[in-house]
């Protein structure tokens, strides 16, 4: 008999979700002994009028609060350090993000450094920094305001680096712990009505790629594999809706629980998308979610000989009609699917579209093999392969 190997899984943090639950807010930093709450969020969402009502319940509440709105698109470790220094000025004991995921990277970050020694550098995963991280954290409350990140259920924390002790330049680092799980998911599907349709497909492709890439991962979690499938159910049918119809509220609670899921579901692996995405937006200052987009159907079509069973549930799962074809022909259709939404969504055709210079491209590759996503990928990865792909991607 084989031996087993011994795996350890970590359910999602306790979740509420529904239309209006942001008026229970109050009640939740209470429960959690909260008496400050740290709220960690940037210009967006102050401008767009959603900071203002998740404040509401917290004033009617009687309960004071701090703001820290200064988080960049691409969290850096010195925006983190700020907002420690307004956390621990303010006198705060717990942290509230409101936002995308970048906020809520930005808020797991500065939480961890609440109780552990700055600098971050200890922390990243690729220096073993899990093992530096401790359960002693105060709470953490995620609110999120786009539909695609899933950062509120997840373990894992994106920041740019900028020690500039890595590579040339910045690039975007793990922190990942079941201690930086949130305490509490909150999910409310009115705050994610007003998002403008370009975000919507960025944040939606996003949700599908983590679904994409956590199915054919290798590592064993059927748990997450099942619920990566749903996921992808959920945004198959309901996608093109958010997109085209923003003000209807049942899909955009569609897109957020099924982002939820999809976040969740990357506890079994992401793969070479990530790890090509990652260097994007700090070189070219692409999206996270557009250069998702643009990058998983040349990873795929680079995948197809080690995930073809795998990418045939997933056509079925986006609503593809697979029966009486061969799953070959099956895996195909779901790589043409996922093209047929970037260009319903007017998602740029190649990353040379999107920003990037092609002769960064040997610097990028060679960053791509420092990330950790790809060690999960369903085909092994080389530097050559990474600067095959960003190339079949421009």
């Amino acid at each position: 008999m084989a031996e087993q190997i011994i795996v350890n899984y970590f359910l999602p943090p306790s979740i509420q979700f529904g239309a209006g639950a942001i008026k229970q807010l109050g009640e939740h930093v209470c429960a959690f002994g909260g008496k400050k709450p740290l709220i960690v969020t940037d210009e967006g969402v102050t401008n767009a009028g959603i900071l203002s009502r998740t404040v509401a319940p917290l004033e009617s509440a009687q309960i004071d609060y701090a703001i820290f709105d200064a988080v960049q698109p691409n969290p850096t470790d010195l925006s983190v350090l700020e907002g420690l220094k307004g956390y621990r000025t303010e006198g705060c004991d717990l942290v509230i993000a409101v936002g995308g995921g970048s906020v809520m990277d930005a808020a797991k970050a500065i939480r961890i450094l609440t109780t552990h020694e700055p600098p971050l550098e200890n922390y990243y995963v690729d220096v073993g920094g899990i093992d530096r991280i401790t359960n002693n954290l105060p709470a953490l409350i995620c609110i999120p305001t786009t539909a695609g990140t899933g950062s509120e259920v997840s373990q894992g924390s994106i920041i740019t680096d900028t020690s500039g002790r890595t590579t040339e330049g910045h690039r975007k680092r793990a922190i990942s712990t079941p201690y930086n799980m949130a305490s509490l998911a909150l999910l409310d599907p009115e705050l994610t009505v007003g998002m403008p349709p370009g975000l919507t497909a960025a944040t939606g492709m996003d949700a599908v790629t983590h679904g994409v890439e956590a199915y054919v991962a290798t590592r064993y979690h059927p748990i997450a594999e099942g619920v990566a499938l749903q996921a992808l159910k959920i945004l198959g049918k309901n996608i093109r809706q958010a997109y085209h119809q923003g003000n209807d509220v049942e899909a955009r609670g569609e897109m957020l629980i099924a982002s939820a899921m999809a976040a969740f579901s990357f506890q079994k692996g992401l793969g070479a998308v990530h790890s090509l995405a990652h260097q994007l937006s700090t070189e070219a200052n692409i999206p996270h979610g557009i250069a998702n987009a643009i990058l998983l159907p040349e990873v795929m079509i680079f995948n197809l000989p080690h995930a073809v069973d795998g990418y045939a549930d997933i056509a079925g799962a986006l609503g593809i009609d697979t029966s009486g074809i061969s799953k070959a022909d099956a895996a195909d259709a779901a790589i043409a699917e996922i093209r047929s939404l970037n260009e319903e969504f007017s998602i740029p055709t190649g990353l040379g579209v999107a920003g990037l210079k092609r002769e960064r491209i040997p610097k990028i590759a060679k960053d791509a093999m420092l990330d950790h996503c790809y060690k999960f990928n369903p085909r092994p990865c080389t530097k050559a392969d990474m600067h095959n792909l960003f190339e079949a991607a421009f």
